[in-house]
């Protein structure tokens, strides 16, 4: 009957209705133009609106009525529909009234964004015109301040409307654990909670259409008995659940706004926040300080995350690890590959392994020499900053067999001062023989390699790569070198991948 869209298995429309007349088969019409499956659950409709829908499901297959024998309310209504659904397969619901109040053109919309974030829940945000009765749109403000101050403002634009996506089963699971929400107070009241689970809000904007009686119009909602209800489920969850909720929700505000901040590290107090939150995991005020400091100035870090985030299938090897900055830095930037990270200095590795161990998985720092033996591990490999410190013969081995660990498809990503005949290399220089005069670093200075000694060697190993400056604004020599295995050895050099 309708050119719909292909059903979908995962998301489907559902309707509640009571006694909206015409409306309710003008409603689900519009919506079955849009999306299928349409679910609609008649809630002891006494109008005759139920006869003539099921008349209409007999020949449209995307479209399921289901009859309840009372009036139960909104909340139970919906709950009927999310436990079928449930039980069919479903995973999220797009709710809308049935009294032609919301845009079903913007359902696709709706979808659309549940189905790219489906662990959020997808809100719709009034935007009224001049119809909408002014008691409305004035009353529902102070119901959007209580429920924002009872989810510290996470982010509900507003608490009454009831055009939105939800998850079907952290919905049906809190339905299960709670006697409310079954009537008008539905809408407010799962939202808090689905908060307080976790479950986050997005917003859309969405018109609303307040038809008159005329138009065919029709409202249920009762301004002393639907806010008395209202009033006493917010005043339920203050009294008896807030209290509980409100520690966890300030400390999880606190980790989302960090997160946020990580997502975007243009500004400078986004890069504060995540260096202070890295360096004072630290013990030694030393550590902390230079922790601080490194992550702040050198560019390197989040070149290598941008270097290796499309990479995220694979482990990591990170050759010359220190303290575990680049580590934690990939932790903390979102990048959750497994890592195994060696150094051969016993204080910097038990440094990194104490902050492992209480705060990050999948982090594994060990005790090596990159010149003897590395851990095997077929991923992803980093050198930063550790060539300079052996001779050309150990620093083509070490190359070399940090190739191998390089499998078809991944990186091998170098940072490294090189030699020339700039200015830039000699102050490379001055600082690394700094550094061993006060004793940071362990292994004198023996000589820079060139950008065509580390290609050549590199090239022979069946890798590619490019070379770009990555002084930004140091005074140093470096360059970010960054080579790729191809899926396939195409390179011609003869060599067996494992």
């Amino acid at each position: 009957m309708f050119n719909a869209p292909t059903p979908s298995s995962t998301h489907l429309v559902l309707i509640p209705s009571y006694n909206t007349g015409p409306m309710l088969l003008e409603t689900v019409t519009e919506a079955l133009q849009h999306w299928a499956p349409v679910w609609v659950v008649v809630d002891g409709s006494t109008d005759g609106s139920g006869e003539d829908l099921e008349i209409l499901a007999k020949t449209e297959k995307n479209l399921r009525v289901f009859r309840l024998a009372r009036n139960r309310g909104k909340g139970s209504a919906l709950l009927h529909g999310f436990d079928e659904a449930e039980a069919h397969g479903y995973t999220h619901i797009l709710c809308m009234d049935s009294d032609g109040q919301h845009p079903a053109d913007m359902i696709p919309e709706y979808m659309s964004l549940s189905m790219a974030m489906p662990e959020k829940m997808v809100l719709g945000k009034p935007i009224f015109d001049d119809t909408a009765p002014r008691i409305r749109v004035n009353g529902r403000k102070l119901s959007n301040f209580w429920v924002n101050v009872a989810t510290l403002w996470d982010g509900i634009g507003d608490s009454l409307f009831g055009m939105r996506v939800y998850p079907i089963v952290p919905l049906v699971r809190i339905m299960e654990d709670i006697r409310g929400a079954r009537r008008y107070d539905f809408d407010a009241e799962i939202a808090v909670r689905l908060s307080w689970r976790g479950v986050r809000p997005v917003n859309i904007p969405t018109p609303v259409k307040y038809l008159t009686a005329e138009e065919g119009g029709v409202s249920h909602f009762k301004y002393g008995r639907d806010n008395v209800i209202i009033t006493w489920m917010l005043v339920r969850l203050f009294v008896f659940k807030w209290w509980f909720w409100w520690p966890i929700l300030a400390i999880r505000r606190r980790r989302i706004k960090r997160l946020e901040q990580m997502e975007n590290l243009d500004s400078n107090e986004s890069l504060k926040a995540l260096t202070k939150h890295i360096s004072r995991q630290y013990k030694s005020k030393w550590h902390q300080y230079y922790a601080q400091n490194k992550l702040r100035t050198d560019p390197v870090y989040e070149a290598v995350f941008k270097a290796l985030k499309d990479y995220d299938k694979l482990p990591l090897l990170d050759i010359g690890c220190g303290i575990g900055l680049l580590e934690f830095y990939l932790r903390e930037r979102g990048l959750h590959i497994p890592i195994s990270a060696v150094d051969y200095d016993v204080e910097k590795i038990k440094a990194a392994s104490i902050i492992a161990e209480l705060n990050y998985k999948d982090l594994r720092f060990e005790l090596g020499h990159a010149e003897v033996l590395l851990p095997d591990v077929y991923g992803n490999v980093v050198l930063l900053d550790i060539l300079q410190y052996f001779s050309d013969e150990i620093q083509e081995d070490i190359l070399r067999k940090a190739a191998d660990s390089v499998a078809p498809g991944a990186l091998m990503v170098i940072r490294n001062g090189l030699k020339d005949s700039s200015l830039r290399s000699g102050l490379s220089s001055l600082v690394d023989h700094f550094g061993q005069l006060i004793d940071w670093i362990k292994s004198p200075v023996c000589e820079y390699p060139t950008e065509q000694f580390i290609s050549s060697v590199l090239k022979s190993e069946g890798l590619q790569g490019r070379t770009q400056s990555l002084r930004a604004n140091t005074p140093f020599n470096n360059y970010l070198m960054v080579f790729r295995r191809p899926q396939t050895n195409d390179s011609g050099d003869g060599k067996t991948q494992r």
